[in-house]
This record gives C-alpha cells, sequence and structure tokens, in this order.
C-alpha cells in the first residue's frame, strides 16, 4: 500500500471526493444487471478522509476494493442494506481512531463474509 503525507493525502482524497460526486449523481443506474460493487462508498471515502490513521490511504470506489453482484436484484444503485453496510463501517471508524490499513481491510472482510452480504457477494471482495 503506497503511503502519502497526511495533508497531501487529504487533499488527493477530497479531489477525488469531488470528482466522484460530480460523475455519478444519479442514485440509481439505468441498465443495472449485477453491478460492480465498490467497498470504499463515498460515504465510507469520505470518513477515511478525515481518520486520524487512514486518511490518503484509499480513494471513493477504490479499484483494490471491487466485488460483482450475483445478480440485478442484489445490487442496483444505492439501495438500503448499502445505506446500512455504509453506516455500519463509518460508525466502525468512528470509534476505532487507532486502526492500521491492515486492521481497516480486515474488518471489511469480516463484514463481507457475513451471510447476508455472501449472498449478494459470493465472492466477497
Amino acid at each position: 500500500m503506497l503511503k502519502v503525507d497526511a495533508e497531501g493525502g487529504k487533499q488527493a482524497a477530497e479531489a477525488a471526493i469531488s470528482e466522484s460526486e460530480a460523475t455519478s449523481s444519479a442514485p440509481e443506474p439505468p441498465d443495472c444487471k449485477g453491478q460492480v460493487h465498490h467497498v470504499i462508498s463515498r460515504p465510507i471515502a469520505k470518513a477515511l478522509n478525515r481518520h486520524p490513521t487512514l486518511t490518503g490511504v484509499y480513494q471513493p470506489r477504490d479499484s483494490r476494493f471491487v466485488t460483482r453482484a450475483v445478480d440485478e436484484a442484489a445490487h442496483c444503485g444505492y439501495q438500503d442494506w448499502h445505506r446500512k453496510v455504509d453506516e455500519e463501517v463509518v460508525n466502525w471508524l468512528d470509534t476505532h481512531k487507532s486502526v492500521t490499513a491492515k486492521e481497516f481491510e480486515a474488518f471489511l472482510r469480516s463484514l463481507y463474509s457475513r451471510p447476508s452480504l455472501r449472498a449478494r457477494f459470493p465472492h466477497g471482495f
């Protein structure tokens, strides 16, 4: 994983979040058929950007953290289950202020190993 200084990383992350928001403002894609799912969503990226130890390590919709949904019903746009997962990850980040990237990624892998998410994303991420 590439390390960057905190200020430069924060600026890069803020720019990436702004770009991501500008290019994906529609909540539901017009033709989704088992979408690619980005584990580092915009809300999670914002929380990471303000995190004391993880600022600058991840980008919104980071291509290193993607998986494909089993079908359209499993993932199409920003569904309720997705908002709840994002909320859980953001809350976890808010209560774990001194975690390493390795610990954060282990948390994400455990989250995506749960039966409810494994049913949507059989290969985890």
